[in-house]
C-alpha cells in the first residue's frame, strides 16, 4: 500500500567550481483498488560558477560578455491523485508549487584568451552596472484536474480545470521557505476551463 523512494544526485564540473546536489523523496499510496496517490518533493542547491549574467555595452561602444557565480536553491513539491469510480468515469489531479531563489556574485567577463586550458585564464574581473539585477525569486504553481466520462461506448466527455500562479521578482534578503510559499498562494490566479466532447458515429 505504501512505496517510499529517494533520489539523490551530486555533480561537479568547471574544475570543481561548479557543483550541486539534489534530493527528491517521494511516497506512492495505493489507498484502495480505485484510489491511488503520490506525494513528492525536490530540494536542490546549485553553485554554477559559469552562469551567463548579461551582455553590457559601455560608453565606448564595447560589448562585455559577462558571467557570474550563481548560488541557487529550489524547493518544489508535487501531489498526484488518480480515482477510478468505474469503467466509464475517472478523475485525475496533479499539482506542483515551485519556488527558486538565486544570487549572483564573482562577476567576470571573457578574457582575451577564452579558450585557454586554465579555467581562470578564460575570464577577467568585471564590475556590473549599479542597476544590474543580482538576485531573483521565481515562484510558480501549476495544477491540472481532469474528469473523464465515457457516457456511451466510444464517446467521451472531458472536463479540465487548469490553475496557475506565477511571479518573478528581484529580491534581496532571503526569507524562510514557508513565507515564500505563503506569498505564492497569495498571488492572483489564472484559471482555465476546457470541455472536450467526442462522439463515436458508428457502433
Amino acid at each position: 500500500m505504501i512505496v517510499p523512494s529517494m533520489w539523490v544526485n551530486l555533480w561537479y564540473t568547471d574544475e570543481g567550481k561548479t557543483h550541486g546536489s539534489s534530493l527528491q523523496p517521494s511516497v506512492s499510496l495505493r489507498l484502495s483498488t480505485r484510489l491511488q496517490a503520490s506525494l513528492g518533493a525536490r530540494i536542490e542547491q546549485d553553485h554554477d560558477h559559469t552562469q551567463w549574467f548579461g551582455n553590457f555595452t559601455d560608453d565606448e561602444g564595447v560589448t562585455h560578455y559577462t558571467f557570474a557565480h550563481l548560488n541557487q536553491r529550489t524547493l518544489s513539491m508535487n501531489v498526484r491523485v488518480n480515482y477510478t469510480a468505474g469503467p466509464n468515469l475517472s478523475f485525475e489531479f496533479y499539482g506542483e508549487p515551485f519556488v527558486s531563489r538565486g544570487t549572483y556574485s564573482q562577476f567576470r567577463e571573457l578574457s582575451a584568451t577564452p579558450e585557454a586550458d586554465a579555467y581562470d585564464a578564460r575570464f577577467q574581473p568585471f564590475t556590473p552596472p549599479s542597476d544590474a539585477q543580482t538576485s531573483f525569486r521565481f515562484a510558480q504553481l501549476r495544477t491540472n484536474a481532469v474528469l473523464r466520462w465515457e457516457y456511451r461506448p466510444g464517446s467521451t466527455l472531458f472536463l479540465v480545470w487548469a490553475h496557475g500562479r506565477q511571479d518573478f521578482a528581484d529580491v534581496g534578503e532571503r526569507q524562510p521557505w514557508h513565507r515564500d510559499y505563503r506569498d505564492l498562494f497569495a498571488l492572483h490566479p489564472d484559471n482555465t476551463f476546457l470541455v472536450k466532447l467526442s462522439y463515436w458515429l458508428n457502433r
